[in-house]
């Protein structure tokens, strides 16, 4: 069975799902297990946005894994089918957390939307894993075979709050609205930043860290309530790595 990740706070995903959506809309999802086997599932989407989407179901998944989804999302919320009934779209999972309470035996899913289309990778192998690699010209994310499967923290963090800059870009990667936010800690693969910007998982944004000239394109992979109220942003870098060296050097001078 595939690893879950688990709900690191004790807020965990029910407040996640909860974030700025006034309705819940219901899609299917379908993949396929390890040994091929093909799988259907009713999703409720509870957070989306052109790049991406965030749903509870009650099948297990990877991050990693590619999956086909059918949503009835806005016209003005595709690229592509704008006048079907249902968007049929490929998503890379980001996460998946385990539901607590009486949603136990649900899933809370974030994925990224890749294309109408699986790569002809995905054909080939089915359980293969895949990893963003920048972004199509259709705004959409662009991905590439994993060389393994994803391993949870695999970079190590470092637990320092750095002041940074966060913006939302559009396909042409021109900012659309942006915070001053701090992180919580940091990677050469991503970070978790707090921040007062009104994203979704899936959505494309540029993180700028001016102490350590930094500036790169990353994905939201998920979003959670802090116990202090603030909003913790979980970003994975596309483009660039963060370079840790510089967060050792400020270290050793303290």
């Amino acid at each position: 069975m595939p690893a879950v990740l688990e709900a690191e706070t004790a807020e965990s995903a029910e407040q996640v799902a909860a974030e700025d959506v006034s309705v819940v809309l219901n899609g299917v999802v379908k993949g396929k297990e390890a040994d091929g086997t093909a799988w259907k599932d009713i999703a409720d989407v509870v957070s989306f946005s052109a790049t991406g989407a965030g749903f509870y179901m009650n099948t297990v998944v990877e991050p990693g894994q590619l999956i086909s989804l059918m949503l009835p999302l806005p016209a003005e919320m595709r690229c592509y089918d704008h006048d079907k009934e249902y968007y049929r779209v490929w998503g890379l999972v980001q996460f998946c957390q385990k539901l607590s309470g009486e949603d136990e035996g649900s899933f809370h899913v974030g994925v990224a939307f890749t294309g109408k289309n699986a790569p002809s990778a995905y054909n080939e192998d089915p359980t293969r894993h895949f990893r963003i690699s920048g972004m199509n010209g259709d705004g959409l994310w662009k991905i590439e075979p994993a060389k393994a499967a994803f391993k949870i923290r695999r970079d190590v963090r470092f637990w320092q709050s750095i002041e940074c800059y966060v913006a939302l870009v559009d396909k042409d990667k021109k900012s659309l609205s942006g915070a001053k936010s701090v992180t919580e800690n940091i990677s050469k693969s991503g970070a978790a930043v707090f921040s007062s910007l009104d994203v979704n998982v899936g959505d494309r944004v540029k993180f700028i860290c001016e102490p350590h000239d930094y500036s790169g394109l990353a994905i939201v992979c998920n979003r959670q309530n802090a116990k202090d109220g603030r909003m913790r942003l979980h970003l994975n870098f596309v483009n660039a790595k963060f370079p840790v060296e510089s967060l050792k050097l400020v270290e050793a001078k303290n």
